[in-house]
């Protein structure tokens, strides 16, 4: 607790002595996406204009051809996400840069507990396997109301309310959805609420987010296609406080945050006594972060996680972090970051990370680049020590590593005109799976040796304003996984997408907008399939109204083995904004 205390005070004290030992001017930093970037990375704008069509906040993720998402039922309530071949453990979700990922099992991990009037941004960084979300600030006035109905008894209530207190802006959200299910035992009632204040005077700003979720909902036979008639109960409460200055000879953040994760699961909700869980996890730190003009930066985490649970019983680890590097620095016509840290892990010690970024522009439209990044994680604690009649944890997994190299180009011949391409491959070892060699047996957790996943992405945006037709996008993935395993069947690792092809078109006809995606999809072990959304917009003064629709065509097909896909769901909604 003494070395918690020290970590949160230190940074803060410097924050002072800056502040009174030189003039600090108020600054603000830039970046181009594709001028001054090293990483194949790609964002989603959440624009409730005409933006993708999504059913909650974490969905629009889903539109990168490099990412699979898998929904075992709708709105963000169940879905895991697998980032070039990666299963839903390996990828780091953070908001606003704080981690969010469950120690208790990546299945959580997507679940935000914030209403869709926060979310600006979803930045997804391919190479470093981490998705981030990032948070609109408040406004000292103005708000939104909204309301939308839709097939299968969905209703959605938002009011989102933003004002000035002295010098702090704030904005307070409350968000309810509800549906009887997209089939049997898939229904959903969503509670969502959000508080978020910013301060910021001269060089010097303060933040504090709270949000909180109640979501009931039927599973299906989401984890176990024995169980037709699953159910879980969730509670999510997330706070965090960020502290920091910004000037242009130096940045300071601090940051320290708490989440605190419930969940009920039961097998059977028909039959609740013949198998119910109950989990309560904790996950709270702290992250510091010192930058200099000179691109250095110097950065020290921590992090406690708990869990108190009738399945796995109570366990917790520590973990400590340190990092030195140089951020994205150009001279000439090259560009380059380079960071290496430790990481202290209890019960695994020390584990070593880095990454690696090098670009050349050959011309001021034409940028080579290469980045390699060295990760780890280590197992959850259902993949430590879960036991159910389907499944059983191991408590003797060690650490997965990985070695992820990126080689690729990025051209910009015009504004009007983006394309970027990549070839990649993950070198992965010790790599952690659910496993079986014969299908009457529980699936098992464990170490199953070296993979390799290599394939190659291609991005081309092209805006065009001729006539009714805006813009239009092409996003295209390849994938293939090597295996080194003596294992005959696999629950997630080589369950994955061989290809994707993400088609997006903007038209308009007046004031009414539309945004078509076609999607097509090949598993490796699945039939392939295509699916079309859809969402059309009209601007009505400071109403708007907008129907959108996803699987329009009711296309029949499994995300996952043995679940079956959402089919399709229409929404209308009327918003007005003040």
């Amino acid at each position: 607790m003494r070395v918690l205390f020290l970590a949160l005070i230190l940074p803060l004290c410097l924050s002072a002595v800056f502040a009174q030992s030189i003039i600090l001017e108020p600054i603000v930093i830039e970046r181009n996406r594709y001028s001054h970037s090293l990483k194949d990375s790609e964002y989603f704008v959440y624009d409730y204009e005409n933006g993708f069509p999504y059913s909650s906040q974490e969905d629009i993720v889903d539109y990168s051809s490099s990412l699979d998402l898998r929904k075992r039922t709708a709105y963000g309530l169940s879905q895991d996400v697998s980032l070039r071949g990666s299963i839903f453990e390996d990828t780091a979700v953070t908001l606003n840069g704080i981690k969010l990922n469950d120690p208790q099992t990546g299945h959580f991990s997507l679940q935000i507990p914030l209403t869709s009037a926060d979310f600006e941004r979803a930045d997804i960084l391919k190479n470093p396997q981490i998705i981030n979300f990032t948070l609109k600030r408040p406004k000292d006035s103005g708000g939104l109301v909204k309301a939308s109905f839709g097939e299968h008894a969905l209703w959605e209530e938002l009011i989102s309310c933003n004002f000035r207190l002295s010098d702090i802006k704030n904005r307070i959200s409350l968000e309810h959805k509800s549906s009887k299910g997209h089939r049997q035992d898939t229904d959903f009632d969503i509670y969502n609420f959000s508080s978020h204040s910013f301060w910021q005077k001269d060089f010097r700003y303060a933040e504090f987010i709270f949000g909180s979720t109640i979501r009931d909902f039927g599973l299906g036979n989401g984890y176990a296609s024995r169980f037709p008639s699953q159910q879980e109960h969730i509670t999510q409460q997330f706070y965090s406080l960020i502290a920091g200055i910004e000037h242009e000879s130096c940045q300071l953040k601090s940051s320290i945050y708490l989440r605190r994760h419930t969940d009920k699961f039961i097998l059977e909700r028909h039959n609740p006594p013949f198998y119910t869980n109950y989990h309560t996890t904790y996950v709270y730190g702290m992250n510091n972060r010192l930058e200099f003009s000179n691109y250095t930066f110097f950065s020290f985490d921590i992090e406690r996680q708990k869990i108190d649970s009738t399945n796995l019983n109570k366990h917790k680890r520590l973990r400590k972090g340190l990092s030195l590097g140089i951020d994205e620095n150009r001279i000439g016509d090259f560009i380059f970051d380079i960071h290496a840290g430790v990481d202290y892990y209890e019960h695994f010690e020390f584990i070593e990370k880095g990454h690696l970024g090098f670009g050349y522009f050959l011309n001021d439209k034409l940028k080579l680049r290469f980045s390699y990044d060295r990760l780890w994680r280590a197992p959850s604690f259902t993949e430590l020590y879960y036991v159910s009649p389907s499944d059983r944890g191991n408590p003797f997994l060690g650490l997965q590593r990985s070695n992820n190299f990126e080689l690729g180009a990025d051209l910009s011949l015009s504004p009007e005109l983006e394309f970027s391409t990549s070839l990649f491959l993950r070198d992965q070892s010790d790599t952690i799976d659910w496993v079986k060699n014969n299908p009457a047996l529980v699936w098992k957790a464990d170490n199953v040796g070296d993979i390799k996943a290599y394939g190659v992405d291609e991005y081309l945006k092209l805006k065009i304003n001729k006539g009714a037709f805006d813009a239009l996008s092409f996003a295209y993935t390849y994938l293939e996984l090597d295996k080194d395993n003596t294992y005959n069947f696999s629950k997630y690792v080589f369950d994955y997408n061989k290809h994707k092809l993400v088609n997006s078109y903007d038209f308009s006809f007046g004031s009414l907008a539309f945004k078509a995606v076609v999607n097509f999809i090949k598993p490796l072990r699945r039939k392939n399939y295509t699916t079309l959304d859809l969402k059309a917009f009209k601007q009505l003064g400071n109403f708007s109204l907008s129907l959108e629709g996803t699987n329009i065509f009711n296309k029949g097909y499994q995300e996952s083995a043995d679940i079956p896909c959402l089919g399709r769901w229409y929404k209308l909604s009327l918003s007005y904004a003040f």
